[in-house]
């Protein structure tokens, strides 16, 4: 009986050392496939996620086709840029139908993630159409920059309020991901600005290398709402300061938030990814968190090759596919260690972000 327990469990950690390649294509392709078909033929983007939840949506396609190189995404690509730049958000008070132009809305963390997903655009396909229109996005995030708190920009406007980490971390990605695209040395100089103000705010508690959520009124961090996704995107801005500065003393930051939150603060007994409360995965925000998360530790990989970031990424797409996957829907659900829970077009993006960076460990 130990006989043929040990043998299981090594030939589990073989799977996980190995990644099992053909086993992650499969459903990946599978999952992308399913995604593709949940969009919406009017608006462009996709049933059962949200305005920002398509952006991340679109970012993990993008992904998929810079992986693969299969140019299925292409179509997809155009068709959201095309039918969604002028998408209906809602009504007034008189009823009339409200509408948001060019991705730019009332949250600048939306506009960040949307801005983003263009620039990965124009990386994929060197339409510059799709880099202009990142930086039309940014151009409005700048107008959140304000000297409350010392500097950042806001969570939302009309009327401005909270500073918080995701609007600013995905204001400072966007500005260094322009800049890496257009060598415009604005982009740079606001990079370094926000980060500079964004290190002394709190935000980043060193007591336990987690990422708080925002600010109070009187301009203190908030303690205690930890989030899989404010962890992966500040992980990224440490990682690209590096980069930039050379300074490493921002790369072993950003190991340390990363080191804290795949090992004892935002995962299972098991070592599988999760957020405080089940009851996140499954909103209408929190089930996109994960992957983010998953998307920018793989960013992190890259530049460190530490081991443990691919094993956590290989595990972790090793459970989705055995525990979180749906043989009926083809897709993938929001509680990574299972059961699957029910079908949903962000959840099942977020997971495949995962797959797809385990895929591309290993093939």
């Amino acid at each position: 009986m130990c006989k043929h327990f040990l043998t299981s469990l090594l030939l589990v950690l073989f799977m996980v050392s190995c990644g099992s390649p053909s086993l992650f294509e499969d459903k990946m392709r599978e999952s992308l496939q399913t995604s593709l078909s949940w969009r919406n033929d009017t608006t462009g983007i996709w049933e059962t996620a949200g305005w920002w939840n398509s952006a991340n949506v679109l970012t993990a396609t993008i992904r998929y086709g810079a992986v693969t190189g299969d140019p299925c995404v292409l179509p997809v690509i155009e068709d959201v840029y095309e039918k969604a730049h002028h998408y209906q958000v809602g009504v007034d008070s008189t009823g009339a139908p409200r509408y948001c132009d060019n991705f730019i809305n009332d949250y600048y963390d939306d506009e960040g993630w949307w801005a983003l997903a263009w620039i990965e655009s124009f990386k994929l396909t060197g339409e510059k159409k799709y880099l202009d229109m990142a930086e039309i996005i940014f151009d409005d995030m700048t107008t959140g920059w304000s000297d409350a708190c010392g500097g950042g920009i806001f969570w939302k406007k009309n009327p401005l309020h909270y500073k918080n980490s995701i609007a600013n971390n995905l204001f400072s990605l966007t500005a260094i991901r322009l800049y890496k695209a257009t060598q415009k040395p604005a982009y740079l100089d606001w990079f370094k600005k926000n980060v500079d103000w964004y290190m002394g705010t709190g935000m980043i508690n060193t007591d336990i290398y987690q990422i708080e959520d925002g600010t109070k009124e009187d301009c203190s961090p908030n303690r205690g709402a930890h989030y899989t996704y404010n962890q992966g995107v500040a992980i990224a801005i440490l990682a690209e300061m590096y980069l930039q500065t050379n300074d490493k003393s921002y790369l072993e930051l950003a190991e340390k938030i990363a080191d804290a939150t795949i090992s004892k603060q935002l995962v299972t007994n098991e070592g599988i990814l999760c957020e405080m409360k089940p009851e996140i995965e499954d909103s209408n925000d929190g089930v996109q968190f994960k992957g983010i998360f998953i998307r920018h530790l793989a960013f992190l990989y890259d530049i460190t090759k530490k081991p443990a970031y691919r094993d956590f990424i290989l595990k972790n797409a090793e459970s989705i596919i055995t525990k979180d996957y749906d043989p009926a829907s083809k897709s993938f659900g929001c509680y990574w260690y299972g059961p699957f829970h029910k079908q949903s077009s962000a959840a099942n993006a977020c997971a495949l972000e995962c797959v797809i960076e385990a895929y591309n460990l290993t093939k």
